[in-house]
């Protein structure tokens, strides 16, 4: 009898520990649990691997899309690093307090080589206007190949970013990413364009549509 119980107890935790074995497997890999997910108000939410700092469910940002792939942008952040391009930062020493950040946001074509110790060392999403492409243009290796884990998020009026062929910003987006296919560039939306605009007229008292022209 004692030999009948001691063999059942080997089975049962061979079996919790089969089973433990098979959850971290999945949860080492990104997965999707959209059935509990929905359980919990979050249908389709894609959680991020063990090996990140955090694990959390990205968010889905449609007013946000690839150029290559179409999709929406997907990302989730818990501490941001907004950091200016103004010459002020420069003397500032906060380069180590902004790497720490989970997201690091920069401006434009605004440096780092040779100003880390003021402004850091990482990006992970950089927000440009559609002035400002051609600044990044001019150093293409840098901003698509060497530093192709950024994130970038480009905006500027319909006619300049739309995709029926007229549109001039969006054609040499196009081109980019053709040349740098790791390069992670979306677009706003028109939809998204037009909240913004909303936005800072509101903030501002200026039609945004308008100074731009």
């Amino acid at each position: 009898m004692a030999c009948i119980l001691k063999r059942k107890s080997v089975i049962a935790v061979s079996f919790i520990a089969a089973f433990l074995f098979l959850l971290v497997v999945r949860l080492v890999n990104e997965v999707n649990f959209p059935l509990l997910l929905n359980c919990f108000g979050q249908p389709g939410a894609k959680w991020i691997p063990f090996s990140y700092t955090y694990r959390r469910p990205l968010r889905t940002h449609y007013g946000y899309i690839n150029v290559r792939t179409q999709e929406p942008l997907q990302l989730d952040c818990k501490l941001c690093a907004i950091v200016s391009n103004s010459g002020q930062m420069v003397g500032q020493k906060v380069g180590n307090e902004i790497d720490q950040s989970s997201c690091i946001w920069r401006m434009n074509n605004a440096p780092t080589k040779g100003y880390e110790e003021d402004v850091g060392r990482m990006t992970m999403i950089r927000v440009v206007s559609h002035t400002s492409v051609p600044l990044l243009l001019k150093n293409p290796d840098y901003f698509f190949k060497e530093a192709n884990a950024t994130i970038y998020v480009i905006w500027g009026p319909f006619r300049n970013m739309r995709k029926d062929g007229n549109g001039i910003v969006y054609n040499m987006l196009k081109k980019t990413v053709d040349i740098y296919p790791n390069a992670q560039i979306y677009v706003t939306t028109e939809k998204r364009m037009s909240y913004c605009d909303g936005v800072f007229k509101k903030e501002t008292g200026k039609d945004r549509k308008v100074t731009s022209m």
